[in-house]
């Protein structure tokens, strides 16, 4: 006799180890949903660190860049051949060692006593993190059945999508305010992750049933894994470190140890006009090894051998389908936390924390619409329901494209940052739900690698694409700006005007003027490097600093020692609330320039969101299906 609980599933043939890990099934989505959330503010929390780090190690800005840049590099080439080791050696084991891992890496991270440590332990990190990723998917897709599946499907991505806006409050929280604990408050943000990950470990073997294929050996693909871990690595990284090097044409020498490119003489630190960049050899050698790939695991698969990856799963429409929307909508969803989030620190003048907790609307959406999602789901099917909220993260992308400017009030942005978050609550979760929902159950690990692999790759493209629109729009709208301004002429105006500062600062205040094509110079530099842009706020010491040695010595002569630092204390103190009005002038040209940009990179991303939209509708509705299904057998039944 059967026993089917209110969600459809029959326990009558479970066994007793089976029958309570059933009852444990939302413990372990709470523990696989705490361990996303590592995994994803993991991702974001970093960029806010990212000032302190370096001050920390007084490292340059391109090994600083690699703390960010190997996670995301080892993350998106690791885990498709992580997902398909879970299906043939337990998801569980893969997860508890994936965690274990992450753990590792965020003790070395939060300890390194230099840069290049941390930067080893973050790519510990991403191992560990390409570990979870796909484990967290499988398993709660074959944990959960019937109408529980799209609520543990919508729970999952509410994790996912809320994690991403939190991290940037979470991370200047603890930056800000970390600074009771330990003067490098940005260690905080790796030692965090340490409780959750013991937590998840520690949890794991109590509520979550181990999932494994029934094949009692297994053959490991090496070759697969080897061009698969190339193909995918490089075009991450092709994509992620595009915009620094140059696309077509170099711009730096990237550096790797002892590796660089291009060599220059002796000498020489500007990268000679017409140099080929190294992007374009990346991108050819990523695309040669994943066509490697494709033909290798179709070789092997032909010959009845085991390959990292069976392309016959794509004769599922849900999972072909469903590849191609989740790569298609990867290009725009990422890129827009890109664009918010310098537009609330840059444009209106937030803080890292700030920005946060303006961000709060876009989570509290993404919270409601996701578990809303699951129960939609099971009425009118998956599929209408992912296209409804692609649907609504278009329009919401395209209000944005409307009203980005340097005084847009927040309330009217709270709008269309509402709409975009129930969008994502709404596809998110259950665009997995259906691309998953046909694979054969031991497959759905190396299934969910190839899902996060695709969504990986296109949010890297696609922060590249719109990062490209956004920082090459953004210095040429605000070089104008800033050059065509008046701001350190009025300045030495009000210096030399004020009475009541030093006789020093007077001098220097009116030297601003002289000096006005200098500092332009510089935050024009800035802007073409992408980088220092918080740096630039602080003029007084920038110009102090760049003084030339007759100018300082012609200043000498009229009283105003630069080599004294009392008199150097005495002049920014002086000076500080004209600075102040100085760096405001500023930071709004600035903020006007990047409003222009953003509202054109926002445009483009609104395009991907419903090109994915689109690509939707060729989705199978499941529900449509099963119903039809359902009566065919009561047809059969009735005969």
């Amino acid at each position: 006799m059967s026993a089917l609980t209110e969600s459809g599933v029959d326990t009558s043939q479970m066994t007793a180890a089976e029958l309570a890990a059933y009852k444990r099934r939302w413990f372990a989505l709470l523990l696989l949903s705490m361990s996303l959330m590592l995994i994803v503010i993991d991702t974001t929390i970093v960029n806010i660190a990212f000032p302190s780090i370096r001050e920390t190690f007084n490292a340059s800005f391109a090994d600083a860049e690699w703390v960010n840049s190997i996670y995301s590099l080892v993350f998106g080439a690791a885990l498709i051949t992580w997902g398909k080791l879970g299906d043939q050696y337990g998801r569980r084991n893969v997860f508890v060692g994936g965690a274990t891992v992450f753990a590792i890496g965020s003790l070395g991270c939060g300890l390194a006593p230099n840069i290049g440590t941390l930067i080893f332990f973050r790519a510990v990190q991403g191992m560990g993190g390409a570990m979870m990723s796909p484990s967290t998917l499988s398993i709660v897709s074959a944990t959960f059945k019937g109408k529980e599946r799209g609520i543990a499907f919508g729970i999952w991505g509410a994790t996912a999508g809320v994690s991403a806006a939190l991290g940037p409050l979470l991370g200047g929280w603890l930056i800000e305010y970390g600074t009771g604990i330990t003067a490098e408050s940005w260690r905080l943000a790796f030692l965090v992750n340490l409780p959750i990950s013991l937590i998840a470990i520690a949890g794991s073997f109590w509520a979550i049933r181990e999932i494994r294929s029934n094949i009692q050996r297994h053959r490991i693909d090496w070759l697969g894994i080897v061009t698969a871990s190339l193909a995918f690595g490089s075009i991450v990284f092709g994509a992620i470190e595009g915009q620094n090097y140059g696309w077509l044409q170099a711009t730096k020498v990237f550096t790797l140890g002892p590796i660089s490119y291009p060599v220059l003489p002796e000498g020489v630190t500007v990268v000679p006009a017409g140099t080929v960049a190294l992007t374009p050899f990346i991108f050819a050698f990523g695309l040669i090894m994943l066509a490697l790939f494709v033909i290798i695991e179709v070789w092997q698969e032909r010959r009845g051998l085991e390959p990292l990856f069976e392309f016959s799963m794509l004769r599922f429409l849900s999972f072909r389908y469903g590849l191609l929307t989740v790569l298609i909508v990867a290009l725009g969803e990422f890129g827009i936390v890109l664009v918010l989030s310098i537009y609330f620190q840059l444009a209106q003048g937030l803080s890292a924390f700030e920005t946060g907790v303006a961000l709060l609307p876009f989570a509290a959406a993404l919270l409601v619409g996701a578990p809303v999602a699951g129960i939609l789901s099971s009425r009118f099917g998956a599929k209408w329901v992912v296209t409804a909220g692609m649907a609504l993260e278009t329009i919401g992308l395209f209000w944005f494209s409307r009203i980005l400017y340097v005084d847009t009030p927040y309330i009217t942005l709270a709008v269309p940052l509402i709409l975009y978050g129930a969008g994502v609550g709404l596809a998110i979760a259950q665009l997995a739900n259906i691309s998953l929902s046909d694979v054969p159950p031991e497959k759905a690990g190396v299934a969910s690698g190839a899902l996060n692999t695709l969504r990986q790759i296109g949010a890297s493209l696609g922060i590249a694409i719109v990062g490209a629109i956004l920082f090459g729009t953004f210095a040429s709208e605000a070089k104008p700006l800033i050059r065509q301004s008046t701001m350190f002429e009025d300045f030495s105006a009000r210096a030399a005007a004020n009475t009541e500062i030093s006789r020093e600062a007077q001098i220097i205040g009116a030297q601003v003027g002289t000096f006005s094509d200098t500092i332009k110079s510089q935050i024009e530099a800035g802007l073409d490097n992408n980088e220092g842009f918080g740096d630039n706020a602080d003029f007084m010491g920038t110009m102090m600093a760049n003084i030339p040695t007759v100018a300082r010595t012609a200043l000498r002569l009229q009283g105003v020692d630069l080599d004294d630092a009392e008199v150097v204390a005495r002049i920014q103190r002086d000076l500080e609330p004209d600075a102040e009005i100085l760096a405001a002038e500023v930071q709004h040209a600035l903020g006007a320039g990047f409003s222009t940009a953003g509202r054109s990179a926002v445009l483009v991303a609104s395009v991907f969101v419903f090109g994915g939209a689109l690509c939707s509708l060729m989705i199978p509705n499941k529900r449509a299906r099963r119903r039809a299904e359902s009566e065919a057998e009561a047809v059969v039944m009735a005969h």
